[in-house]
């Protein structure tokens, strides 16, 4: 590998596998931590739906500064920095009110972090050469570790979900300092709508209407897995190798993404990724076992790593390249945004009601009418992987 090359690889690899590993903790085990606090699933629902509320606008806000200055490694570590200050009072707040105002300071700043540091990875492969999977899957390695690690290394759900992550987030705010900005694709300014601007793409819409819809279905896991498997008497061990288990596959479809990008589109991989999610989620609709849970989040690696490559790769051919940081705002706060909002809500609330096996049967539902409206999509020729 060239110097220059592996220069700024680097950064982007280190930058990803720390900020996934704070993800492999807080993603699994915080919705446990927080009913821990005596709140109601219906409350931790409604915690974990303001980071989705606040990325249906500030991802706009984070993306347009780093288009419009060409600046996005420092914009980065803003919104690190800034992460990290808004986690910290979770270290010792444990009341609703209190919890609300911590998550929305939170969420400020890491519900843009992905878009920005994706649209980074995605300036560095055009300019250098190399894939945005093989940099990506650096992520999923962070998660892999920290949430097998965490979950073995914890009896219960305690204080540690909330302090180990603080202490990752300040070590990623910190390497953030690393990462270098290339020069921007074009001097052209950036009008600040631009991003909504690319609506006008009607493929774009059938796709963002498709990732939005399959992420609502993602909410049941994502939201209430750790509390489903502690009611069925399973220890937290699950959660973590289940997550494990899950991500593993996700880097293995990352790995091999580039080399088979050329034989299969976007299209098609993400309506195969939406029916793969559907098998996962109908088989947790009956699953008790520990087992049979664990091998069912092998199909993770279809529910989030086919889906976010061939996301990936479909919005950085359809945007142009000096609005790279918008696309990826827009698919962002669309999916992430709205898609967990409502995901979230529902979830907590849809869980109290009908149960964790009920609430998966619907979202399996969910996942095949998600894969019909990627199929609306104009048929496009494979190209080159992301």
């Amino acid at each position: 590998m060239p110097p220059v090359q592996a220069a700024g690889r680097l950064p982007l690899i280190g930058f990803y596998a720390l900020y996934f590993s704070i993800t492999g903790i807080v993603l699994p085990f915080l919705p446990a931590y927080l009913e821990s606090l005596t709140l109601s699933v219906t409350q931790v629902g409604l915690l974990l739906s303001i980071s989705p509320l606040l990325a249906l606008v500030a991802p706009h806000f984070w993306g347009h500064l780093a288009d419009r200055t060409g600046r996005a490694g420092r914009v980065l570590t803003l919104l690190a920095m800034g992460a990290c200050v808004g986690f910290a009072p979770l270290l010792f707040v444990d009341r609703f009110p209190a919890l609300v105002a911590t998550f929305v300071a939170y969420a400020f700043f890491a519900s843009s972090i992905t878009p920005l540091v994706d649209s980074l990875a995605l300036q560095h492969v055009a300019r250098a050469g190399g894939s945005y999977a093989h940099l990506r899957l650096f992520g999923s390695l962070g998660f892999v570790l920290s949430s097998t690690l965490f979950g073995l290394a914890v009896d219960s759900v305690g204080r540690a979900t909330v302090r180990v992550p603080f202490v990752l987030l300040a070590l990623l705010t910190l390497w953030s300092l690393t990462l270098r900005d290339g020069p921007r694709p074009q001097a052209e300014p950036v009008h600040p709508l631009a991003g909504f601007q690319l609506l006008a793409n009607r493929d774009l819409c059938w796709l963002l209407a498709g990732t939005t819809l399959h992420w609502i279905a993602l909410a049941p896991y994502h939201g209430t897995f750790s509390i489903f498997v502690v009611s069925l008497g399973l220890p937290p061990s699950v959660v973590g190798s289940s997550a494990a288990l899950g991500v593993a596959a996700e880097l293995g479809v990352m790995f091999l993404y580039p080399h088979v990008a050329h034989r299969i589109t976007p299209r098609h991989l993400l309506a195969l990724a939406f029916a793969s999610s559907a098998l996962r989620w109908a088989g947790l609709a009956v699953a008790t076992s520990p087992t049979v849970i664990a091998a069912l989040s092998l199909l993770h690696g279809m529910s989030f790593g086919a889906f976010y490559v061939a996301s990936i790769a479909f919005v950085s051919r359809r945007v142009p390249p000096h609005l790279r940081a918008s696309g990826q705002a827009l698919f962002a706060a669309i999916t992430f945004g709205l898609g967990g909002l409502v995901g979230y809500a529902t979830a907590g609330a849809g869980y109290d009601w009908l149960g964790g096996h009920r609430l998966f049967a619907i979202a399996a539902g969910l996942e095949l009418v998600a894969a019909a409206l990627i199929l609306l999509i104009s048929p496009e020729e494979p190209g080159r992987p992301a």
